[in-house]
């Protein structure tokens, strides 16, 4: 009996560890099978169950072995960042494959696929990691300054070259490490926290908060080493072919609601409609978190001396549009950051400005624009502009 017992054990291993390397299942399906196979198998002959269980983790292995050898899930990949995020155990949350490069065609941005009447922008985009999972291009041995952030940070739906830290680089000498991920904002800081003590990275870093995602409340969910385990183990090429097409992440503020169209001279710009609802909101109640998560980066860690607010593409074209779209108030969210800086020692600068003004300018001269018009992301120009606020912060000119 104590023989079948470790036999039925041994089985549901390897059956629950079949099933997590697929990346389709969560961590308490995980758990229900790794029971259930447990106790079917001391039903079954002994054969039997160490037949069916070595049968499924064949399958699984020629099915990785396939999907590996044949490089398909690069190939069917939207973007790049779907194909090379991948879970990292130790900090508990999603950074990129280290050390890669992957170069693609991505056929357009999310507004696109999301209303397939969006006109799709295709772009070459060159996608490189470093040892750390981050997008750097190498591994900046003494950088100037930490750039800290989300999406925009991290350069989504851009090629290389178009990241504020390359634009940093080869227009201004100023060299600057990205510590950017596809998180939440708690998430990013935790990041840089670990990196600056791990690491021989200046504490010198400017955070940049989009207004669209990174105010609101941030996650409570806890990864204990079991789903730490299970996590970890969709790090492979068969669960990222198969998370393609299971949408096996859960979907974004921007992918669960519609798309929205106002007139920009004789077009429309296409909006994401959850971040036009957040641009035009009036009132913002601060979570706590959030002041506390600000004072630890820079009174306690001394880590952040600047946050840069980055506004939604709605914000930025509002005095262009057509008479139909929604007025636009001042914004309660940057109104809020700059009271709690008024509390804590780091300085608030807003890209606002500065990105409604070349926006005007750009769209005047050339009919062009800072954003993709099938994304909630800026092109290289808007980075540009960032990347220019950015070098007036570094030398102290601001």
């Amino acid at each position: 009996m104590v023989k079948q017992i470790l036999i039925g054990v041994f089985c549901a291993v390897i059956f629950s560890v079949a099933l997590a390397v697929t990346g389709l299942f969560n961590v308490h399906i995980i758990a229900y099978a790794l029971a259930g196979w447990t106790v079917l198998c001391l039903f079954l002959k002994r054969n039997h169950a160490l037949y069916i269980t070595g049968s499924v983790a064949v399958i699984m292995c020629l099915a990785w072995v396939g999907v590996t050898a044949s490089g398909v899930a690069e190939e069917n990949a939207t973007t790049p960042e779907e194909y090379l995020t991948e879970y990292n155990p130790k900090l508990a949350f999603y950074t990129f494959t280290p050390n890669r490069q992957v170069e693609m065609e991505q056929q357009g941005g999310v507004l696109s696929r999301i209303d397939t009447s969006v006109e799709p922008v295709a772009r070459e985009i060159v996608f490189s990691t470093d040892k750390n999972g981050l997008r750097n291009t190498d591994d900046v041995d003494s950088p100037e300054v930490l750039l800290i952030g989300g999406a925009f940070i991290a350069g989504s739906g851009n090629t290389q070259s178009a990241l504020i830290s390359e634009q940093l680089k080869t227009k201004y000498n100023i060299a600057a490490y990205n510590v950017a991920t596809c998180g939440s904002l708690d998430e990013q800081a935790l990041l840089a926290l670990t990196l600056v003590q791990e690491q021989p990275l200046v504490k010198k870093g400017i955070l940049f908060v989009f207004e669209g995602d990174d105010f609101d409340p941030f996650t409570t969910e806890v990864h204990y080493p079991f789903k730490r385990a299970v996590n970890f183990l969709g790090n492979n090429e068969l669960a990222r072919f198969l998370r393609e097409y299971s949408n096996r992440f859960a979907p974004t503020k921007v992918e669960q609601a519609r798309v929205t169209r106002f007139a920009l001279g004789s077009k429309d710009l296409a909006f994401s409609e959850a971040y036009v609802e957040e641009a035009t909101a009036v009132e913002y109640a601060v979570d706590p978190k959030f002041e506390e998560l600000l004072a630890s980066l820079s009174d306690s860690a001394k880590l952040v001396q600047a946050v840069v607010f980055i506004p939604t593409k709605y914000r930025v074209y509002a005095p262009l549009l057509g008479d139909n779209a929604p007025a636009l108030p001042e914004s309660p969210k940057l109104d809020a950051l700059r009271t709690i800086a008024a509390n804590h020692s780091f300085a608030v600068y807003d890209l606002t400005p500065h990105l409604q003004a070349k926006a005007i300018t750009q769209w005047g001269e050339k009919k062009e624009l800072l954003w993709w018009s099938d994304d909630v992301y800026w092109n290289a120009s808007g980075s540009e502009v960032a990347a220019e606020l950015v070098k007036e912060i570094v030398r102290g000119n601001l």
